[in-house]
């Protein structure tokens, strides 16, 4: 199938000062600039030419005359295909020292007149209606009508709320309270005294709209939100502050190379810096220090090992990553052409090389790694356990963990065990926590309910409002069928979408194409295939994830852990179940090796760590689908919404 190109990020600024000194100059930069985001390289419109050369001139020349010159101009900003570009952003910096920003809709109009049902065109159905004697409210104070397009169109404020949101939903860097982010709009050309009511009309309070003829409001306006000086690091942040909506395989070759779309952020910059630094730095005069990076899902591990991984390599040192997931470290050699011996497996490393012989060994999901390597697919083979394979070839050796993802009983490496093995090898830990989640398009509210969720101290769900929308979109599904047409969709439209469920069903087949996963009477649909021979069209079990086909099969923990696509569903089978205000866990529908687990408690574990694993696979949204039905109505309790 395929996909309309997308447009790409529109990102052009300049300066206000740069902007008054040479506009022509300007407009060229972001004529260029459009047409290369635009899907077909089309040049802007003629009106789009006159609106930069008049209206942004106007504003710019404004930001000078107030001494906010230096403050930062982002011109028909746009960094989503789905969002609509914004007039103006500027950025600068809060009278208080924060960073400030605001988005600025830039009108020509001349004239404007109010609302009105003798002519109709472009009001609401409801409105339109011939026996409609009234407009309604949303219309009333939501449109106004533009004689010069002969129809009514949206009253600018209800425009820039609109840029607000989407703002907010594409940036992470606005869920800090402290960043100042605001909106206006602006009609330099509105001088008409019939027409200044459209400042006094305000559909959403907090957004005032300005005229000609209100120059001073204005200028107290952007006093109050930005300081005279450089603009440039509100900028900056505005760039790289961007939340990710890229997966970590798709671009794992670019990060390796140098040129990667997501940024470090806080911890995650921290652990690479210390990490080179080490590499670049030689062996301490002291004990060998291994770096423990703990982290939940989500918090940008493998982001970590690969960008450590890349700068190492850039840097001539002798590198390798290592993973306790096959998957994942299959994908990210698949993704990562011409680095593939790059990513050995833990066996190869403990008969290839010396001790000492690498400079860096980055171990990615550690707490899936067994006490041994392992001599085929049941025996561990004797001797070094994995821990000790890694840290004494390495001269800097990394382990990336996070303990609440350790599901089967051969999964022995807690980061307590880890650390006393590492201490026990007569080496320094050096411990690094992430706590800033990166998936789920680094919403902390998405985080902490399934932290919440999963404990048993369900907390309700806050998808925020029109004002301050949650950006990840949670929801539950009373059947199967209803779980799969909605992501079905989203499969269709170009986005990555897959279902994966809890190992509650027997896995017989091995090709990807015997309905074996039946949580309803009615629907049933195979699991992911093996690694063997697969009939075409299927991918196998590595790749189920990432590889074409792959939303034809029910994935598992073995096959979603350590990777993610854009849209996830969660079957959540008949081993989990909410009973009197508690999680229960129920032995005999364990399909998986947790079976082996002996105590219920730490069986419950187990199997809410699986799913939470499967629940954090997602970086737009998480579709749940229970087969117990207190479960279905604790969500809906939980005010989750249901598709």
């Amino acid at each position: 199938m395929t996909t309309k190109k997308p447009w790409g990020a529109l990102e052009e600024y300049s300066s206000a000062n740069a902007l008054v000194r040479n506009i022509e100059r300007s407009v060229k930069k972001i004529t260029e600039s459009y047409r290369s985001a635009h899907p077909q390289g089309a040049a802007p419109s003629s009106s789009d030419l006159e609106s930069w050369q008049e209206s942004l001139f106007e504003l710019a020349t404004f930001l000078v005359d107030a001494g906010l010159g230096q403050t930062s101009l982002f011109v028909e900003y746009r960094v989503d295909p789905g969002m609509n570009p914004i007039d103006v952003v500027i950025a600068g910096r809060h009278p208080s020292g924060n960073l400030s920003f605001a988005a600025i809709e830039l009108k020509q109009w001349g004239s404007i007149h109010r609302p009105n049902l003798a002519t109709p065109k472009g009001l609401c159905g409801a409105c339109q209606d011939p026996e409609a004697n009234r407009l309604c409210g949303d219309c009333a104070t939501g449109m106004v009508f533009a004689p010069f397009y002969g129809k009514h169109k949206k009253h600018p404020a209800v425009q820039v709320h609109d840029n607000l949101i989407a703002l907010r939903r594409h940036h992470s860097m606005f869920d800090n309270r402290y960043i100042n982010i605001v909106g206006a709009s602006y009609l330099h050309n509105l001088k008409d005294e019939d027409s200044q009511w459209i400042s006094q009309v305000a559909p959403h309070p907090e957004i005032p709209t300005f005229t000609a003829r209100q120059p001073d409001d204005l200028q107290k306006f952007l006093a109050a939100n930005f300081a005279p000086g450089l603009g440039t690091e509100a900028a900056q942040a505005l760039l790289k502050g961007r939340r990710s909506t890229a997966l970590l395989t798709d671009d794992a070759g670019s990060i390796i190379n140098g040129y990667s779309q997501f940024s470090l952020l806080e911890n995650q910059l921290r652990a690479v810096n210390d990490i080179m630094g080490a590499v670049r730095g030689g062996p301490s005069a002291g004990a060998k220090r291994v770096f423990v990076i703990s982290g939940r899902a989500g918090t940008g591990k493998s982001l970590v090992a690969l960008d450590v991984l890349g700068r190492a390599l850039r840097g001539g040192h002798q590198a390798r990553f290592v993973s306790g997931g096959i998957a994942s470290r299959d994908n990210f050699k698949r993704a990562t052409r011409g680095h593939g011996r790059m990513f050995p497996t833990i066996n190869q490393i403990a008969d290839s090389v010396t001790a000492d012989e690498l400079d860096l060994i980055v171990c990615d999901e550690a707490h899936r790694l067994t006490h041994r390597p392992m001599q085929g697919s049941r025996k561990e083979r004797p001797g070094e356990t994995t821990v000790a394979a890694i840290v004494n070839r390495a001269k800097v050796p990394v382990f990336f963990i996070d303990g609440d993802q350790r599901i089967f009983p051969k999964e022995v490496w807690s980061p307590d065990v880890l650390r006393t093995e590492i201490q026990s090898l007569g080496a320094e830990v050096v411990p690094i926590t992430l706590d800033r989640v990166l998936r789920a398009v680094g919403s902390a509210t998405y985080d902490r309910w399934i932290q919440q969720f999963l404990a048993g101290a369900p907390i309700p769900w806050d998808a925020g409002d029109d004002h301050d929308p949650e950006p990840f979109k949670l929801s539950y599904a009373e059947n199967a069928t209803a779980m799969e047409d909605f992501l079905k969709e989203k499969n269709a439209s170009g986005a990555s979408a897959r279902i994966s469920a809890g190992m509650c069903w027997k896995w017989d087949d091995r090709s990807g194409t015997v309905p074996e996963v039946a949580p309803d009477e009615t629907w049933a649909r195979p699991w992911n295939a093996g690694d063997g021979r697969v009939p075409p069209g299927v991918p196998k079990r590595k790749f189920w994830a990432t590889g074409e086909g792959g939303f034809n099969q029910v994935g598992c923990i073995h096959t979603a852990q350590g990777l993610e696509y854009e849209w996830g569903g969660v079957i959540i089978g008949p081993d989990l179940s909410w009973d009197n205000g508690k999680w229960e866990v129920h032995r005999a529908h364990v399909r998986s090796k947790a079976r082996q687990i002996k105590q219920d408690a730490d069986l419950l574990r187990s199997v809410r760590n699986a799913y939470g694993v499967l629940l954090s696979r997602s970086i737009r949204g998480t579709v749940i689908y229970s087969v117990d039905p207190s479960t279905r109505k604790l969500l809906a309790d939980l005010g989750v919404p249901k598709i």
